[in-house]
């Protein structure tokens, strides 16, 4: 038999078989409970700390690669940034020498027609569609070109002449944008109204204005024509390294041939000479033999809005001056 337990009660005198208590045993069971719960997560913390499985050791070796290259990209990084800063101001600094004026800061976004309208000339009203979009996208080109040409293009000593001979004056003094009446490609001939190739672009200007070099270089051709037909009265310089321009329709020529001229300086001044219906110049840029467009070359002292301006403008199918 089980043996029975017993004590002694002193209110009674007498010995009492011992009674089963529930809430002391719903106590002991929560006692032991609790007691192997924490001895058990005791034992899994104790092995996280002491014992390290084959998948932890390959994740703490990866943790410590990855904070070790942390701080080798760090310092790259910061090695980029001080290139990057010195190649922005020599970028500055290239682009003023070239073109005379600061590189704007801030960049134009051409992302709708509403941004490339957003000017006051009532002009800009009669821009057509299909040019518009043309120059959004010529523009986005233009940015994803600028980018890989800021990261990876530099200038030798060897490129400077080049450059510095390269025609990116306007031809006419203080240059207008709006003075740009015609541009290169298909035109209306202004004399028998069909359509033909305009070799160069047309800038109306007041008669007697001065027509300037448009780089330096040396005069290989002056041409002077009474006939009411051709360009008249002009002028060609060969700047080097293949450019020549053609300068035409003059009133007076003041340079001969074999004078070199420097940038910006006076060849003679605007007429109406040779197959011409008003005062311009007609200007032409000649690379390796072929004739190109102009607008590629009329950037010195134009800010990106006004250049945009002036290819918008170029773009029209309109009667040509010549």
């Amino acid at each position: 038999m089980p043996n029975k337990k017993y004590y002694y009660n002193p209110k009674t005198l007498r010995f009492e078989r011992k009674k089963i208590s529930i809430s002391k045993v719903v106590g002991n069971a929560f006692g032991y409970l609790s007691f192997g719960a924490l001895f058990f997560v005791g034992l899994l913390v104790l092995q996280n700390y002491i014992v390290e499985t084959p998948l932890e050791t390959q994740y703490r070796l990866e943790n410590e690669s990855l904070k070790n290259h942390k701080a080798i990209i760090n310092e790259r990084l910061q090695t980029a940034s001080t290139q990057l800063t010195a190649l922005k101001s020599k970028d500055g600094d290239l682009y003023k020498k070239i073109f005379e004026i600061p590189k704007a800061e801030a960049s134009v976004n051409y992302g709708g027609r509403e941004e490339i309208l957003a000017a006051s000339s009532p002009v800009f009203m009669d821009w057509t569609e299909t040019i518009t979009n043309q120059f959004v996208s010529i523009a986005r080109k233009a940015e994803r070109s600028n980018k890989f040409f800021r990261l990876t293009a530099s200038v030798d000593k060897s490129d400077w002449n080049k450059l510095q001979s390269t025609p990116v004056l306007q031809p006419v003094e203080n240059f207008e944008v709006d003075q740009l009446v015609s541009g290169y490609g298909v035109r209306i001939n202004p004399f028998h109204k069909g359509k033909y190739h305009h070799d160069g672009v047309d800038i109306a200007a007041p008669r007697g204005a001065n027509v300037v070099a448009a780089g330096p270089g040396k005069v290989i051709s002056v041409k002077k024509s009474d006939l009411l037909a051709g360009f008249g009265n002009y002028v060609e310089i060969d700047h080097g390294y293949g450019y020549i321009t053609r300068y035409a329709h003059l009133d007076v020529i003041n340079v001969r041939v074999g004078e070199k001229v420097l940038k910006g300086f006076k060849i003679g001044t605007v007429g109406s000479s040779g197959g011409s219906i008003a005062p311009h110049v007609h200007y032409e840029v000649n690379v390796n033999g072929t004739n190109v467009d102009p607008l590629q070359y009329l950037v010195q002292g134009l800010n990106s809005d006004n250049y945009a301006r002036l290819y918008i403008a170029s773009k029209k199918i309109n009667q040509s001056l010549d």
